[in-house]
């Protein structure tokens, strides 16, 4: 009888222990499960802390790009009322500087290359930019493709080649596609475009045909 008491005590000994076990290993499941949950619940978190942050960073970067082309096209009706038949020397106002508008003329015909503030403002000087036309004759410049002083002082092209010429009209071509004729010069010294040519311009314009690559051939050898 002593035996059997004995053994049935070391059962309920071992039953215990397992029991014991049995709390402890259910204990850590509980314990995994929830640092897994709470993981998971921290990567959700930031996934939405993400998305959103980066929803708001797209709509701001719509916001300003909107705002921008609203401020272009203001800008642009403003311009559009100093549009006119000019001298040189009233050209020579309109050379950027202060953020004044930025026209320059190529034979008699004035454009407006404000939109193109980067390369033809003050801040195009050097580096090969075109600042140093804004507000002049760029017509012998842009003929010789010279940055120099004195093909830009120097406005007449009674000495440039074939070439040169073809050049400058090209040039015109382009310009003609991509910015606004603000008037005529009205004292030219490098000849006049047609009026058939501007005409053509426009038709091509509003066809949609390219007028942001410069001249063909620039560089070239002369013929």
């Amino acid at each position: 009888e002593t035996n059997e008491t004995n053994e049935t005590n070391e059962t309920n000994e071992d039953e215990d222990t397992g029991d014991l076990s049995c709390c402890r290993l259910c204990g850590a499941h509980r314990t995994m499960d929830s640092i897994t949950w709470g993981l998971l619940a921290l990567a959700l978190v930031l996934i939405i802390y993400s998305w959103v942050k980066s929803y708001l960073k797209e709509r701001e970067e719509e916001r300003r790009i909107e705002e921008e082309v609203k401020k272009a096209k203001w800008d642009a009706e403003k311009r559009q009322k100093l549009y006119r038949d000019m001298t040189l020397e009233e050209l020579k106002e309109y050379n950027g500087v202060d953020h004044k508008p930025i026209f320059l003329a190529t034979r008699d015909l004035i454009f407006d290359v404000t939109p193109n503030r980067d390369s033809y403002g003050p801040e195009g000087f050097g580096d090969g930019g075109y600042g140093i036309f804004a507000g002049k004759d760029a017509s012998r410049g842009l003929a010789k493709m010279s940055l120099e002083d004195e093909d830009v002082e120097i406005r007449h092209i009674n000495d440039i080649s074939k070439y040169e010429r073809e050049t400058l009209d090209q040039w015109i071509d382009m310009f003609l596609l991509k910015y606004r004729v603000v008037g005529r010069l009205k004292d030219p010294v490098c000849g006049n475009v047609p009026k058939e040519k501007i005409e053509r311009a426009k038709r091509d314009r509003a066809a949609g045909k390219d007028g942001s690559i410069l001249p063909g051939g620039l560089g070239g050898k002369e013929d």
